[in-house]
């Protein structure tokens, strides 16, 4: 509609024109040839940048399709590095009571070759074994809770889901000498995927574990904290290994970005850790305190209509 009443007026011009003298009318016709001329720049120009409007778009659709592929390879692997670290704690589960039951076993054999065995003996005997394997149950129970995939979201409190964790890491952190203190408010609630946040605190754990190991720690501290502040819930990750070099937090919770040895550490425990906090409206950061590295996670509060259900 706008091209046509340019045009319009255009033609009009040139056809008042004519009863003007020559000098003028071959101004006019020079003047309406430029606006011509430019108007058809204009049109060119305006075909050119849609052109590279949609090309972008289409770079950015690609981009994002790229990223959101190596997000989910990373995921993969990052569960993947968890499920394997997750053996490796069952197995450190098992083996104390399961040697804890052969012993018994050899103790009954010994007992009743001596004539002590009687109903009495082995009713305890049986609560013996019944705690043990009770132990191996709920640790197998919380590996499969772990590994189960879950799209669902719900509101949790934070003490449950770390002492999941621990269900799964006790053995672990008592093999290797390791005290981890907690200073929890119980009342503090958030909401998102269960299973997520299991997988933030095992990264996190061993991120310490492995740096305790790499530096030779022998009195091994780790202390988590959670209390609620201004609608939000704070969570704090401090252990005492030294904190982590100056040259590389920065970036420290970029894939692929490890202090680790060559061969012991894949880069995405704490992208991962970053991942799901800001999948969950959060933010994560860490600095070095006076004995370690100190992460500090913020997280919106559970609200009065999405409360834990067991509240």
């Amino acid at each position: 509609m706008e091209n046509n009443l340019q045009q319009k007026l255009i033609d009009d011009i040139v056809e008042d024109s004519k009863e003007l003298d020559a000098k003028l009318q071959s101004d006019i016709v020079a003047l309406v040839n430029i606006c011509h001329e430019q108007n058809n720049q204009i049109i060119k120009l305006k075909k050119e940048n849609n052109f590279f409007l949609k090309k972008w778009d289409m770079h950015n659709i690609l981009i994002h399709q790229r990223d959101a592929k190596k997000d989910k390879i990373i995921e993969q692997q990052s569960r993947l590095a968890a499920m394997g670290e997750m053996i490796d704690a069952i197995a450190h589960q098992w083996k104390q009571p399961l040697n804890a039951i052969s012993m018994l076993v050899e103790l009954l054999k010994i007992d009743f070759n001596n004539h002590e065995v009687d109903s009495k003996y082995i009713n305890v005997l049986e609560q013996t074994v019944q705690l043990q394997i009770n132990h191996m149950v709920n640790t197998l129970a919380e590996f499969r809770n772990f590994l189960r995939p879950s799209t669902k979201d719900e509101s949790f409190y934070i003490h449950t889901i770390l002492s999941n964790v621990l269900v799964l890491m006790k053995d672990e952190l008592i093999s290797q000498n390791i005290h981890l203190q907690t200073n929890f408010d119980h009342e503090m609630a958030v909401y998102g995927n269960k299973n997520e946040f299991k997988h933030l605190f095992i990264n996190l754990i061993n991120n310490s574990i492995d740096a305790f190991n790499e530096k030779n720690i022998l009195k091994k501290e780790i202390y988590v904290r959670c209390y609620g502040e201004n609608k939000s819930v704070y969570l704090e990750v401090e252990d005492n290994a030294g904190g982590i070099p100056e040259y590389i937090i920065a970036d420290i919770f970029k894939p692929n970005v490890t202090t680790k040895a060559e061969g012991k550490g894949t880069g995405i425990g704490l992208y991962m850790c970053k991942q799901i906090v800001k999948k969950n409206n959060g933010s994560i950061n860490v600095h070095n305190s006076t004995i370690g590295a100190f992460f500090t996670i913020i997280l919106p509060q559970a609200t009065t209509s999405n409360s834990p259900s067991d509240l």
